[in-house]
């Protein structure tokens, strides 16, 4: 066969292809598809992006998160409605490596505003002394967390605002995963027992943790933790004694 037969035939082979493709009405990819030789791949597990995906296997075992039902994503307009359906794992009293996490967690995150012991007396809310001998507010303020407004709010409540946040508190959703979000909460929980608040929860205090006690806080030259306050003060007491929570603030 000539050069010129052999370009003539392959040119008829491809304009057989093409209408052949065109009178079949589909396109050749699918026909290809069909032989079992030209099919790999073609077939896959992945769910296409608006299918359904596949339901569990039959048998299969459900299983949940030690910390609960982690609630949908929800904004700062919403605390309210949220903070009742929200679940303290750690209602009944954290252990001490809990403890030990959230004043960790709290030092890193909450210190910078809301100071060592929650007071609201944070370094970046000190007003500031200018070239000009003024003295001039850096921050417009924060509130004192460990005081008895933010004690008698609910831990859902709480836990609520660390993650969606409030007012000029951005969320810290995003920065602290769900387990130290709920270590702040604890840690916080025995800063307002030690401010002579007690906190609006049931269950039994916060287990003293052998690891916080005696450490300073950043810019403190006492310890502030929970358990650095000695056994029989108002810390280890006064959640015990607390009366049953508000209706508003009951967990579901």
């Amino acid at each position: 066969m000539t050069t010129a037969k052999l370009a003539l035939a392959l040119a008829a082979a491809a304009l057989g292809l093409s209408a052949c493709t065109d009178w079949a009405g589909y396109d050749i990819d699918v026909a290809s598809g069909k032989v079992p030789q030209l099919a790999n791949m073609r077939r896959s597990v992945i769910p296409d992006p608006y299918a359904m995906p596949r339901l569990p296997a039959p048998n299969a075992v459900p299983s949940s998160s030690p910390m609960g039902v982690t609630p949908a994503h929800f904004t700062s307009d919403k605390l309210d409605s949220v903070a009742a359906t929200i679940r303290n794992p750690y209602a009944g009293g954290a252990p001490g490596p809990v403890l030990d996490r959230g004043r960790t967690v709290f030092q890193n995150n909450c210190y910078v505003c809301h100071g060592p012991e929650g007071a609201g007396n944070g370094p970046v809310v000190q007003p500031i002394r200018g070239a000009d001998g003024k003295t001039y507010s850096r921050f417009p303020g924060a509130p004192a967390i460990s005081g008895a407004v933010t004690a008698a709010k609910s831990d859902g409540y709480i836990y609520a605002v660390m993650t969606a946040g409030r007012g000029l508190m951005p969320p810290y959703g995003p920065r602290l995963r769900e387990s130290d979000r709920w270590a702040v909460l604890e840690y916080l929980r025995g800063l307002q027992a030690r401010a002579g608040n007690t906190p609006a929860r049931g269950g039994a205090a916060p287990a003293p943790s052998a690891g916080t006690a005696g450490a300073p806080n950043p810019g403190t030259t006492a310890p502030v933790g929970p358990a650095a306050t000695p056994a029989g003060t108002a810390e280890t007491t006064a959640p015990a004694a607390a009366p049953a929570p508000a209706p508003a603030s009951a967990q579901p």
